[in-house]
């Protein structure tokens, strides 16, 4: 098997077991169901996964690394990391969860299955440690309250982002509107007064950037 070939095979594999997750949910679908749907041999899925969590990992890996590029991508490159970086990074999280089927599942699996490869539990804390890191350097060029360790502010930023997620998917209201929502009032508890207009400005233009997704 070609090293192409092998790539496409995985990721038809990756492709179904998604679709599969999503439709009948993780507990329900089988090793048979997955071969099935992405019309491979058991020779050829075994060449790539061992077992279904194997299969539910690799998920969570590409979500993973979906998430980090649209996080990424969604920072200014010439300006320093700080609060306005994390809001704009929050939307296209957000408005990834919602397009991307991949994404939303993985996201759903690392959530479930923490213990999978440590997959679910390695996003998780990569996050928050991320969140935490940037909100120093917030809290270093004066952009949060002085009273407020930053560390709390990245993990509490963080727990509203997957609160907002998880509200939104349980109900099935749009995740973006709801984010933005939750910003309005987050800020009014770790930044400056006078900052406030401001970080507010960067709420609504990141939230007409990254749009709910249309269903």
């Amino acid at each position: 098997m070609t090293q192409a070939r092998a790539q496409a095979t995985r990721m038809r594999i990756l492709s179904a077991a998604v679709n599969l997750f999503s439709q009948d949910g993780y507990g329900d679908t089988g090793l048979a169901d997955i071969q099935q749907r992405a019309e491979v041999t058991k020779g050829a899925f075994y060449y790539h996964f061992d077992s279904k969590e194997a299969v539910a990992a690799a998920v969570i890996e590409e979500c993973r690394a979906r998430l980090r590029t649209a996080f990424r991508n969604a920072v200014d490159p010439p300006a320093p990391p700080g609060l306005a970086q994390i809001i704009r990074g929050t939307f296209a999280v957000a408005r990834l969860l919602q397009s991307d089927d991949t994404v939303r599942v993985g996201n759903e699996l690392s959530q479930a299955l923490g213990q999978v490869s440590g997959a679910g539990s390695r996003i998780l804390r990569e996050t928050t440690t991320a969140f935490i890191d940037v909100m120093k350097m917030a809290a270093a060029a004066g952009e949060l309250r002085a009273d407020l360790d930053p560390e709390d502010i990245g993990e509490a930023i963080w727990v509203v982002v997957l609160g907002c997620q998880f509200l939104s998917a349980a109900i099935g209201d749009d995740l973006v509107s709801r984010l933005a929502r939750a910003w309005r009032v987050l800020l009014h508890g770790i930044v400056p007064d006078q900052s406030l207009a401001h970080f507010a400005e960067v709420v609504e233009r990141s939230s007409r950037e990254y749009p709910p997704a249309l269903t």
